[in-house]
């Protein structure tokens, strides 16, 4: 089965890549839906496709054989900016702290920065590769995302569970952020083989 629209853009028009462009996009679109209070409803339901997406594309290029250097790239990056936008937004309603905004940000940050490095470094011979906690703290961030935004603009939620929420996706995300580094270390002295 074929799931690219052209072959000759197979490495940006497959479908596992059309849906991480899709997520990148609702980074731009939702704050402007918000702003313009548009239905939360609404909102809520972009945000679900949003966190859905991210298995999605993934499960996709690999049950399809589709993985692309190009997805390799947009996956990650779609994901970063759809959940530093939508926790941007978070701490601009006043709904999370600022400290809170920015442990999210700066690991974000620095995978970035890190990948982007030793991708030019090595010449893209040598790129990282997601870990198994760099995996989780995503569906934590994401299931931060969606019990935040049900609680303060669909149903609320007991205080004590959306607390559990917020300080799990703390804890994944500061463990990964030091996984990353610690990993980066490793790669970094392999890159002086390329």
């Amino acid at each position: 089965m074929n799931l690219c629209l052209k072959q000759g853009f197979k490495e940006l028009f497959c479908l596992p890549n059309i849906i991480s462009l899709s997520r990148l996009l609702l980074s731009l679109i939702i704050p402007i839906l918000w702003i313009k209070q548009i239905s939360p409803d609404f909102i809520y339901i972009l945000i679900i496709y949003g966190a859905l997406s991210d298995t999605l594309d993934g499960n996709l290029a690999r049950i399809f054989n589709l993985r692309s250097n190009i997805g390799k790239i947009l996956d990650p990056l779609a994901d970063k900016a759809f959940i530093n936008m939508i926790f941007f937004l978070f701490y601009y309603e006043d709904i999370i702290s600022l400290s809170f905004f920015l442990v999210i940000l700066s690991r974000d940050l620095l995978i970035v920065c890190g990948a982007l490095y030793l991708i030019f470094l090595t010449k893209a011979k040598l790129t990282p590769s997601p870990s198994l906690l760099g995996k989780i703290t995503t569906v934590s961030q994401l299931s931060t995302l969606l019990a935040l935004f049900m609680h303060h603009f669909l149903h609320p939620l007991p205080d004590l569970l959306l607390n559990i929420f917020l300080n799990l996706t703390l804890l994944f995300t500061i463990s990964s952020g030091i996984d990353y580094l610690l990993s980066m270390k490793r790669m970094l002295s392999h890159a002086q083989d390329f």
